[in-house]
């Protein structure tokens, strides 16, 4: 995936959006699907609409820029869903720092996945949050139930993540713990419930 189809994807949803805006969200961290810093962002837009896949759809009285799709670009967001194989590498820096602190002691050890489960819990309650608020938005139907639906996943994963946390806590407390039986035991408790909409 390109971040041009993470723009696509973000215009898709048929409310224009400025750079500002889409920086927002590709720096969320409770939107976890793409993550690009501003001056990508930018000259992504840029060269999206030399290509006409976006057009502005107006200029704010703040100098902003909206953007919105054209069917240029709606075409080459159908192309990229249904004919490019999904990218399934996986960077990330949370599970290589947990892969590596045996070489910590186990009060260090302990700080950094007590500092994860924090940033954890914050995103849960974000993602609660944003599940709350979602059902009060009457927005399109199909846009709508797709971006619940991504979010009680995100919501499941971040619960399941703090119960692994919380397991590895365990583990690292009592070197004699079985690690599978541990795991196990705390990630096979209640999932995780959303707000019903």
């Amino acid at each position: 995936m390109a971040l041009r189809h993470a723009i696509l994807s973000a215009l898709s949803r048929g409310i224009p959006k400025n750079g500002y805006e889409l920086n927002a969200i590709f720096n969320d961290h409770d939107e976890r699907a793409w993550n690009a810093s501003p001056s990508q962002v930018y000259s992504e837009l840029t060269k999206m609409q030399k290509l006409g896949l976006i057009e502005v759809s107006e200029r704010t009285e703040r100098r902003a820029t909206n953007y919105v799709l054209t069917d240029d670009g709606r075409a080459e967001l159908e192309r990229w869903l249904t004919q490019d194989e999904p990218d399934h590498t996986i960077r990330d820096d949370v599970v290589m720092r947990l892969l590596s602190m045996w070489i910590l002691d186990e009060t260090t050890a302990r700080h950094l996945i007590e500092a994860e489960i924090t940033f954890q819990r914050r995103r849960e309650r974000a993602l609660r949050n944003k599940l709350d608020t979602s059902a009060q938005l009457a927005e399109d139907a199909r846009v709508w139930r797709n971006r619940r639906a991504v979010h009680v996943l995100w919501l499941a994963q971040t619960a399941t993540m703090i119960s692994w946390l919380e397991g590895l806590i365990t583990i690292l407390d009592d070197p004699d713990a079985p690690v599978d039986d541990t795991l196990a035991a705390l990630l096979s408790s209640e999932p995780v419930s959303s707000p019903r909409a």
